[in-house]
């Protein structure tokens, strides 16, 4: 059995404090690691999230409100890590206007979906070597199927889950002469604020409901992030690694039905 210890790790996770980033946060923090989460709106109290770290038996997280979309936070908070061995930085925030009909597809919409759940991720990487004079090890965009599926209003978060995942395979080509290992993660439906926004509370009790669920444990993706941050494989750069249990591969007409 291999053990991960990253006791002189830090992992940075943005839109780390509920939902899929705190499930990575904690998956860092049982194999040891400093984690820092970040947060805008603080929509889950500081403590909140620390209680949940300590009842889960895990090291306290600093919690720091800091907009992604801002270039001078992002410096802000890699200066608050000097002392500190870099080791991850995980984008995972995501913000898109929900669309409707044609006429709210807008250009300013569309730039403040990239500014939050694209361009973070070189940013980050940026402002770490810029504050720190060094880069992160591992850099994980958290991506979704909306880069190839077209989802009901995900027209501009799906644009720019395609441009974040478009921007981890240059970013791994630029990195990999630095030993910086890049990828996307790509999961599957999460029972999360923005899904709820977009199927509706009804449509997502429902497909929790069904035997087996097509919604996802956030704590499996999680673990694939550490995984991939964790030098058992870096040997994967510049992908896309597809975490939904093989439901992107069923006969959508049988997907409720067990294998046989």
């Amino acid at each position: 059995m291999i053990t991960l210890d990253l006791r002189d790790a830090s992992v940075v996770v943005t839109g780390g404090t509920r939902g899929l980033g705190r499930a990575i946060g904690m998956e860092f923090a049982r194999a040891g690691a400093h984690v820092v989460l970040t947060h805008r709106w603080g929509s889950v109290p500081d403590e909140d999230v620390r209680t949940a770290f300590a009842a889960a038996g895990l090291g306290t997280p600093d919690v720091v409100e800091s907009d992604v979309s801002d270039p001078a936070a992002n410096r802000a908070l890699m200066r608050s890590l000097r002392g500190r061995a870099l080791h991850a930085i995980v984008s995972n925030v995501a913000f898109a206007k929900i669309v409707r009909e044609l006429g709210e597809l807008k250009r300013s919409a569309f730039d403040l979906s990239m500014g939050y759940s694209a361009w973070p991720v070189v940013d980050l990487v940026q402002a770490a070597q810029e504050e720190l004079g060094t880069f992160p090890r591992y850099v994980l965009g958290i991506s979704s199927d909306g880069s190839e599926v077209c989802h009901e209003g995900y027209d501009l978060a799906g644009a720019a889950k395609a441009v974040l995942e478009t921007l981890c395979r240059y970013l791994a080509v630029r990195l990999r002469p630095a030993g910086v290992r890049v990828n996307a993660v790509r999961p599957g439906l999460l029972d999360t604020q923005s899904a709820r926004a977009m199927l509706g509370d009804a449509a997502m009790d429902r497909l929790r409901a069904e035997s087996p669920s097509p919604v996802l444990d956030p704590q499996g993706v999680a673990r694939a992030c550490v995984a991939l941050c964790s030098g058992l494989m870096d040997s994967v750069t510049g992908q896309v690694l597809v975490v939904d249990e093989g439901w992107s591969r069923l006969d959508p007409l049988g997907r409720s039905a067990e294998p046989r």
